[in-house]
Order: structure tokens, then sequence, then C-alpha cells
């Protein structure tokens, strides 16, 4: 049960639900559908992306993470948009999707190539003892 407090998939998906639900229980946060579709986005690369590559562990491996810093763009672009806050530049309704899902395909390419850099060796090794 330790495990799951000190799991960043865990917390990730607690923050996602909250924000979810902050739809409900808050009258001025308007969470529409495409808000909701780009949060689940996110939410999804982003544990999907730390189940592939969870990289270095602690807060400074977290800090340091590419995926982290993504995730937390496309968590705070949806809670300005649900807030009703507007960034210097007006971001229009239709495009808090795109620039989600954007984000979501870098977490998990970001996942997909820590992956790769880390079994790089040994898979070639493997690859190359299978000839033989």
């Amino acid at each position: 049960m330790k495990d799951i407090f000190t799991s960043r998939k865990f917390w990730t998906l607690v923050i996602g639900l909250l924000v979810m639900f902050a739809a409900f229980f808050f009258p001025n946060f308007k969470l529409d559908e495409e808000a909701a579709i780009g949060l689940t986005v996110i939410v999804f690369s982003y544990i999907l992306g730390v189940a592939i590559d969870p990289g270095p562990g602690g807060w400074r491996g977290v800090f340091k993470s590419r995926k982290f810093w993504a995730a937390a763009v496309g968590l705070v672009v949806v809670l300005l948009n649900g807030f009703g806050l507007t960034l210097p530049v007006e971001i229009p309704q239709e495009a808090i999707i795109y620039i989600c899902v954007t984000l979501g395909t870098y977490v998990a390419g970001v996942a997909l190539e820590g992956q790769r850099k880390r079994q790089g060796p040994f898979l070639e090794a493997a690859k190359s003892s299978k000839k033989v």
C-alpha cells in the first residue's frame, strides 16, 4: 500500500480525476468536451509514458523529466481554459484538444525514446547472440 502513494502514475490519475470532478463542484470551472478529451489524452499519455520509461526516481528526476513538463503544460492549459482565463494569445476552444493531443504524443515519444536508450546495447547483444 505504501508504494501506491509514491507512484507517479497513481498521483497523475488522482490529479486527472480531481480536475474532471472540479467541473461538478465549482460552478466557475467549465470543462467542455474538447478540454475533457484533451485532459484524458494528457493523463493517459503520462501514465503510459511513466510505465514504459520511469526515468530517474525521486523528485529531482520528476522535475528533470520532459514527460512531466509536457504533461504539466497540458494541465495548465486545460485549467486556464476551464476557469475562463486566457493566455496572452487567445486560444480558440477547438484548439485545446489539438494542443493536448500534441503534448500527449510528445510524452509518449519521449517515453519510447528513453526506453529504447535504456535497452539499446542489451537489445543489440541479444540479437547478435541469436544469430550465432
